[in-house]
């Protein structure tokens, strides 16, 4: 197969891997469950970087009720944390940018000459700079765990790296093995190319 593409066999695996990074990065950051806690009467609440399920909110008369519903907050300030405010752009930027190179990775599958020697080693650095935008935005994250939510969610014991009595959940981990296998992948980019045939060709006159 390597022979009808633009990639070497290491390119073909760099292209399937970047894809399977991306996806387990760009999931795990839309999905609300990185953070795993519980109000007093048990019901259980989820926080992301950017969306949230089972949260409290005022309703009319003024009294706190439990929104039982996921959904993102209302604006990018309603975030409840400028440190979640910073790892959203963070690990958005991160996935944009490894979206970006997985996608002209699969493209290269198919057509010809799309990964040269120069191609591959932007594709790295842009690979390098997703991982490590995607895993500094995991490792921001636990700064926000000090924020009114997440200290009702977490028995008031919660702080900048502790997390009381919550636990972290399987979005988080999604992400963090995103961003490692963003960060293997970086390493394969510039050997991705197929290096053309060199064979001497003899003309009798």
């Amino acid at each position: 197969m390597s022979k009808l593409s633009g990639l070497s066999c290491v390119g073909i695996f760099w292209a399937v891997l970047s894809l399977l990074a991306t996806v387990a990065a760009s999931v795990g950051f839309y999905m609300p469950y990185w953070l795993h806690g519980a109000f007093s009467d048990s019901t259980p609440i989820y926080f992301g970087v950017f969306r949230r399920c089972n949260y409290p909110k005022l309703d009319d008369g003024g009294h706190l009720v439990i929104v039982r519903e996921c959904g993102r907050y209302t604006t990018f300030w309603d975030i409840p944390s400028v440190f979640w405010q910073i790892a959203t752009v963070s690990v958005g930027v991160g996935c944009g940018l490894g979206l970006l190179v997985s996608m002209t990775g699969v493209m290269s599958v198919c057509v010809r000459d799309v990964i040269t020697p120069v191609v591959g080693k932007v594709a790295s650095a842009m690979q390098l700079c997703a991982g490590l935008l995607i895993g500094g935005g995991l490792a921001i994250y636990p700064y926000g765990w000090d924020n009114v939510e997440v200290h009702q969610a977490c028995q008031g014991l919660s702080g900048h790296y502790n997390l009381g009595s919550c636990t972290l959940s399987w979005a988080f981990y999604l992400t963090g093995c995103g961003a490692g296998l963003t960060i293997i992948c970086c390493m394969m980019a510039c050997h991705a190319h197929r290096k053309k045939d060199t064979h001497a060709v003899t003309y009798h006159v």
